[in-house]
């Protein structure tokens, strides 16, 4: 078994354990970051729980520590080795997202303020440096992929009071792709196999296998998908399907709640 291996096998064993200050310690000496106490880990608060959702919807101690640690990831050298970085995240989002499929895959940068409000299909995948605000709730379907820069928004404010807010829910269908520096809007369904195109703001559910595009984003053409069948739809993420399908890869990297 490689270094790699010895070390994503033991950060699954800690999180399957349980991520208390103790377990958390340790697992952020696995990926290089040490000299602090479980006191200091215990006083940790994320941004997250300073709003209202931080009152509605609390982090257990466990999920805000998963949270820390999906963060920490990406500020050390790890962070960029996607033979490691990738299956981290993966046992990360199995243990603290609402659900997780098989064949995930999300790149450095990516942001999200409630995992557990987070529900990801099989074969799923988030480029670099994209944004979830998940308060509302957000799906993404079989196959499902949001590209860099992009962001979801699943709340808003009242103009006159910043502390009174609503929340919709955001779904990305099966074959759903969103391309770079898109915003998807509360309340908003991207439709099976549909297509955003780049840097739209999409403030209206999209049809099935239909591109959008503009400010605000609008219907352009059926997108084009080799007769319609799904099957010709490659959103493979990476050359020869490297951390997918998921029966490539060890179960060592995909620990389910």
């Amino acid at each position: 078994m490689s270094v790699t291996e010895i070390k994503l096998k033991e950060t699954e064993r800690l999180i399957g354990q349980g991520l208390d200050a103790r377990n958390m310690l340790k697992a952020l000496e696995i990926i290089g970051i040490n000299g602090y106490s479980e006191e200091e880990i215990k006083s940790f608060r994320l941004w997250g729980d300073y709003l209202p959702m931080g009152s509605e919807c609390p982090y257990s101690e466990e999920e805000r520590n998963m949270h820390i640690l999906w963060e920490c990831i990406d500020r050390t050298a790890l962070g960029i080795n996607c033979a490691f970085a990738i299956p981290f995240r993966t046992i990360i989002a199995k243990n603290l997202f609402k659900s997780c499929g098989d064949g995930f895959i999300a790149n450095e940068g990516c942001r999200f303020n409630y995992g557990k409000l987070i529900e990801v299909g099989n074969f799923v995948t988030w480029n670099h440096c994209c944004y979830i605000d998940s308060k509302g709730g957000v799906k993404f379907g079989d196959y499902s992929m949001i590209t860099e820069y992009s962001k979801i928004f699943t709340h808003g404010h009242s103009e006159s009071n910043h502390m009174e807010r609503t929340y919709n829910p955001v779904e990305l269908c099966e074959y759903a792709k969103v391309y770079s520096a898109s915003t998807i809007l509360p309340g908003v369904k991207i439709g099976k196999g549909a297509v955003v195109a780049t840097g739209a703001i999409v403030t209206k559910s999209v049809d099935d296998f239909t591109l959008v595009a503009g400010i605000p984003a609008k219907p352009v053409r059926a997108r084009k998908t080799e007769n319609g069948v799904t099957d010709n739809l490659n959103h493979f993420t990476f050359e020869g399907k490297a951390f997918q399908p998921y029966e490539n890869y060890p179960d060592l990297f995909y620990t389910t709640k």
